[in-house]
């Protein structure tokens, strides 16, 4: 009888770009992380000079002792503690100066008691870079072999991760398959998904992959990250579309959140629950329980406000799904010819709820720095209901037998007039107008491309298919109507 393995690896790689988790921060994760049954916290940010562009130079005794403090709470939490390096932009693989400073900058964290470690190639030239290091390699995978290996063999008792140049996609390369040859097979390898932001890892792709890398995988798994093009969005969704049977072909999943990390632990603790068992995992008990933990004080209010928010590239149809069955209601009554004055006050309450939603979050949510990282967020979500209930409330007026036609005239004049008065805020609730996520599936000059997983995401925001719909049924009630496009002027369509 043979046992499925479990993860071996659990938990969070801060590997966003942006500005990076401060000590009081990484500190929070840690004690969460060790909470949530989970074991790994790797701090590799992007945007982190001396972590990237600048990865030669030494921290400072002021970041070392807060990096030590770190892993000693790791220890106590029963978390441990990751730094990285990524020095692809411009090491020479072949200098012996380059690869001690990339030891001695590795070395700095290993003092500290730090026994997990990763070399980051991502996010860097897909070839070689340096005259000396053409004529040493004969390939870029050679040349990253040989650095893993150079770190592998100065910190033996450290487990070591390799972010390779091709981190994702599903397909063998030369690159991948050299590295599946002759890598340390101790060395674990990164692995994001089909794409960059996988909306479904399948463990038929993880076999591939794991086939070609000639051992389990360790994924980068980019959710509930939001930068660069995404930053509008919060992602307060669910864990989704991760194959039950993925422990057979990875090691471990490490979760890169959002640069707001109050925001993120509600994927993460329900990301550790299906780490801790894949095949009994039920993601919506997961996220009805961690909206619970993280909204405390204001729980009801602070899920129905994470409903909003659970768009992303593996749940794209979650804008709100009772706001949105109210609307369902509402939209087959009047397709039917039917009195639709039932389902708009089942709309109009359902709205009434959320309008509420901001001063109940401000007032009572217990975790006040949690309250100030949402507050982008509360503020939108309250302008769109607003928006939504002017909607409802011009279709409620239009559809009353004892309106008359002024009264539903004005009615729907108050309505466009209240759209001038609360525009479309910037932050983005009930689904995205316009978001777009990076779904790269090979990242080398040649090669570069994006896979099928949808990338560009439009015309998706609840509150504009609401009044889009509200604008469409009134209008010709009105005997008004609408026209979309540029308009032509009446000489230049006489000289036509």
């Amino acid at each position: 009888m043979t046992t499925t393995p479990g993860f071996e690896h659990r938990g969070i790689v801060e590997g966003f770009y942006g500005e990076p988790y401060s000590a009081d921060t990484r500190l929070w994760w840690v004690e969460k992380l060790g909470r949530l049954g989970m074991n790994r916290y790797v701090v590799a940010p992007k945007s982190d000079p001396l972590h990237r562009d600048h990865w030669r130079e030494p921290y400072s005794a002021k970041a070392l002792g807060e990096f030590s403090e770190l892993v000693e709470a790791g220890l106590q939490s029963g978390v441990s503690v990751g730094f990285g390096a990524s020095p692809g932009l411009s090491i020479r693989a072949s200098d012996p100066a380059d690869v001690a400073a990339l030891i001695r900058k590795l070395a700095g964290f290993h003092s500290l008691g730090s026994r997990f470690l990763t070399l980051a190639l991502d996010d860097v030239p897909s070839r070689l870079e340096h005259s000396q290091d053409r004529q040493a390699f004969h390939s870029l995978a050679a040349a990253h072999i040989h650095l893993a290996h150079a770190v592998a063999a100065a910190f033996p008792d450290a487990t070591l991760w390799l972010v390779p140049n091709d981190y994702t996609g599903v397909a063998a390369t030369d690159y991948l398959e050299e590295l599946g040859e002759a890598l340390d097979p101790a060395i674990e390898v990164a692995w994001t998904g089909r794409s960059t932001i996988a909306p479904s890892i399948p463990a038929s792709e993880a076999a591939e992959r794991s086939k070609t890398l000639r051992r389990r995988l360790l994924l980068w798994d980019n959710v509930p990250v939001a930068d660069g093009p995404m930053r509008r969005l919060l992602h307060l969704g669910c864990y989704a579309g991760r194959d039950r049977a993925l422990p057979s072909h990875a090691s471990g999943i490490l979760l890169n959140p959002m640069a707001q990390p109050r925001s993120s632990f509600v994927l993460v603790a329900c990301a550790a629950a299906y780490l801790e068992d894949p095949s009994g995992y039920d993601p919506e008990r997961a996220w009805q329980e961690a909206t619970a933990t993280l909204g405390a004080g204001a729980e009801t209010a602070f899920r129905t406000f994470a409903a909003a928010h659970r768009f992303s590239p593996a749940t794209p149809a979650s804008r709100d799904d009772a706001l949105e069955a109210c609307f369902r209601a509402v939209e087959r009554s009047i397709a039917a010819g039917n009195d639709p004055a039932a389902t708009l006050s089942s709309l109009r309450a359902a709205l009434g709820e959320r309008r509420g939603i901001a001063e109940v979050l401000r007032q009572n949510l217990a975790d006040t720095v949690l309250r100030e990282e949402l507050e982008p967020w509360i503020g939108s979500h309250h302008e769109e209901s607003r928006r939504i209930d002017a909607a409802a409330q011009a279709l409620a007026t239009a559809f009353d037998s004892a309106s008359n036609a002024m009264a539903r005239a004005l009615a729907y004049s108050v309505f466009e007039g209240s759209l001038t008065l609360h525009p479309a805020p910037a932050a983005v609730s009930y689904g995205p107008r316009r978001a777009f996520y990076p779904q790269m599936i090979s990242h080398r000059e040649e090669t570069a491309a994006f896979g099928p997983d949808p990338a560009l995401f439009t015309g998706m925001n609840l509150a504009d298919e609401i009044i889009d719909f509200a604008e469409g049924v009134l209008l010709p009630r009105l005997g008004a109507a609408k026209r979309s496009g540029p308009v032509a002027s009446a000489e230049h369509e006489e000289e036509r």
